[in-house]
Parts: C-alpha cells; structure tokens; sequence
C-alpha cells in the first residue's frame, strides 16, 4: 500500500511539472560581470528540484558515513552479547547436568561481555562452592562487588549463603550488616533469623523478637515456633539448676507441655540430676501430644519405681506397636524392673524395627546386669556385624 501511494505521488508531480514545462510561464535572465544568461522559469523551477534532490543525497551520505563507526560499534557490542547469552545457556545447562566446572568456565569467560554480568559472577560463585574451590568463588564474588555495587544487596545474600554451611558466624556477619542496611527487608531478616537459630545466639534472637514480629512477614505459625525455639534454648542455656527451675516456672502450662521446651527441661534436669516429677511431666505431655523424644528420656530417668513406669509405657503400645524408640524404653524400663526376659524381648523388637548403636549398647548393658557377659559380648559382636552392613540392607 505505501508503494503505490509513493508512485502515485511521483506520478502527480511528475504531470505537474510536464504542465509547468507546456505552460511556459516566462524567462529569466541573470547577469554576473560579463555573463548573461537566458532561460525559462520552468527550467529554473527544473534545475532547483535537482539540486534539492542532490544536496538531499549529499547530505544522507554524509550522515551515513559519519555514523559507519557508531554502527560498527553497536554491532560488535550486539555480536559480544549474543556469545556471553550463548555462554551463559551453556553454563546453565552444565549446571542441570551437575558438570560444576564446565559451568564455571563457561559462566566466567564471557561475563565482563554480558548484560546480565552479575548473574554471570553469581553463578560461577556457586559452581565454584560446588568444588569446593573457596579462592575462586570469592574472587567472583569481588568482581561482582567492583563492577556491580547497586546490586550489593543481591550479591550479600548470596554470599551469606555460600558461606553458611562452613562458616556461619561468617554468614552471621554478612547478614547483620544487610539487616542494618535494609532494616525491613523480610528475605534478609528471614535468613539471618535462622542462621541465628542455628547458631543458638539466645540474646541476639530475644532483642529482634518485636523487629521480628513486625518485619520478617513469617506466618503466626513460623512466629509461634520461633518463641518456642527461644524458650527452649533458654532452658538449655541455663546457668544453673536454680536458674533453669526459675525459668521453667515463668513458663505456662502449655509451655511447659510443649515436647521441644519440656525435651531442654528434662536434658538440663537430668545434668544437675534432679530427676524428681519428670515422669509425670513427661506422661502428661504424652497424654496431649505423642513424642518420641520425651518416649526416649521416659527410659532415661532411673528415679522412683521403674515397674510403675513399665506398665504405662506398655499402655502406650497399643496405638504405637511401631515404634521403635518406645520399645527400646520398654526395654530400659524392664531391665530396671529385672524383668529380664521382657527387656530381651522389646530390645530385640525395636533392633527389628531400627537397628540402632544405642539399642544394642542397653540391649548388652541389660545382659551385663544380669550376669551374661558371654550374652553381653555377643550382643557387640553383632552390633558391629549389623552397622557394617549399608542401610538398605539391614534387618
């Protein structure tokens, strides 16, 4: 459509001036010095539309050879992004295929061409931690620091996560100086809480409870389990037996049935070996919610008649006959009972169910208190025989 409307306007014009020609409108002479020239106006009119159309193309040439290096330029520059893209799938694939060092080398070679450079650096970052290679991943990240400094934010994050599995109080670091840049930035926040969990850090934890709250955009649930986590490493961090009874009485009922805290409470009573009421702490916290932790430590706790215990934990076999922690406190409980015939029964039980070290060091410890240490002996032999073997194929 626009090439017939351009010759169809070429066309016009080009009757208008075959008329102007025929018309003959009249002359026009011109004088310079000793020359004198006559000629038409439609000649004029002629000779203006060529040298307008000349200059036009002067001009159009002109322009374009002025910009032949800008066009150059911009090709090259077009040419360098399409072989740092190229690079970066292949690196990207390379990584899908677990191959950390042909990523690596393909990420790194073209990153100072691309336009997405940083992910670039980021990635071989991590391909390199896949290696191992920790002078390499860090030098990445360097680069990516010097040439990217806007995106310190991205870059901190990763580098925090690199770092965390072998060097958390690192990571820790990094992550304390973004949260005091980007005070409510929920990722950041989020992270650095939970390296802070896993570091144990109480006293940091407990003054960033209200940023926390406010901030981190965790569920009620998240939040619920973070104070239930704070508690109970208050409990496990507790200085003295006077202190842990002090803060286990601040507590509320259902705080203190709660498996987690009440799990900290019993370990850090038993330490002090101050074992009086934690039977009945643990039966009514089973009585609410089953655990098998707090099943373990009912075993544990030699204080008061372990016959009496006995029959409760068997009460709990009905709606558990699988379990096997609760048969190796079964196992525990009768011994201590010298009922030595059951306690072989439930340790032999909970070893089929899960061959365990643990279970086999009662299993034998029971013989031992009987007088078997022939029983005894052969109970190791076959710990060792049965934790030598891969765990797909034990009985």
């Amino acid at each position: 459509m626009k090439t017939l409307v351009k010759w169809s306007l070429t066309l016009i014009a080009a009757v208008l001036l075959s008329s102007l020609a025929l018309l003959n409108l009249g002359e026009v002479s011109l004088r310079w010095d000793v020359w004198h020239i006559d000629t038409s106006v439609t000649f004029v009119l002629a000779l203006l539309i060529v040298l307008f159309v000349i200059a036009y193309l002067l001009i159009r040439s002109w322009l374009w050879l002025i910009s032949i290096p800008a066009v150059w330029r911009n090709h090259r520059r077009i040419k360098r992004y399409q072989q740092a893209e190229t690079s970066l799938v292949r690196g990207l694939i390379a990584q899908e295929s677990a191959d950390w060092s042909q990523a690596e080398k393909q990420l790194i070679k073209t990153a100072k061409l691309s336009q997405n450079g940083l992910m670039h650096y980021l990635t071989a970052a991590k391909m390199a931690a896949m290696q191992q290679a920790e002078q390499r991943r860090d030098n990445y990240l360097k680069q990516a620091k010097l040439e990217y400094p806007e995106q310190s934010l991205t870059i901190g994050l990763v580098e925090a996560r690199l770092s965390a599995e072998k060097d958390p109080a690192l990571a820790t670091v990094i992550l304390a100086e973004l949260h005091k840049q980007y005070p409510k930035h929920q990722v950041v926040l989020q992270e650095y809480v939970q390296l802070l969990r896993q570091l144990k850090q109480l006293v940091r934890l407990r003054e960033m409870i209200p940023v926390i709250k406010q901030n981190s955009g965790l569920s009620r649930q998240d939040l619920a389990q973070l104070e239930t986590d704070v508690l109970a490493m208050q409990l496990a961090q507790s200085l003295s037996f006077s202190d842990l009874e002090q803060q286990w009485q601040d507590l509320t009922s259902k705080q203190k049935l709660n498996p987690q805290i009440l799990v900290e409470y019993i370990k850090a009573a038993i330490k002090a070996d101050q074992l009086n009421g934690l039977n009945e702490w643990i039966e009514k916290a089973i009585k609410a919610q089953w655990d098998e932790s707090l099943i373990y430590y009912y075993g544990r706790i030699q204080f008061g008649p372990a016959y009496d215990r006995l029959k409760k934990a068997q009460a709990w076999l009905k709606n558990h006959p699988d379990s096997a922690v609760l048969y190796l406190t079964l196992g525990r409980l009768a011994c201590q009972s010298q009922l030595w015939g059951q306690a072989h029964d439930y340790f032999k039980q909970s070893l089929k169910l899960q061959p365990e070290l643990e279970t086999f060091h009662a299993f034998a410890q029971c013989y031992e208190a009987e007088g078997e240490e022939r029983q005894a002996a052969l109970v190791y032999k076959q710990a060792m025989l049965e934790l030598d073997k891969p765990k797909k194929d034990r009985v």
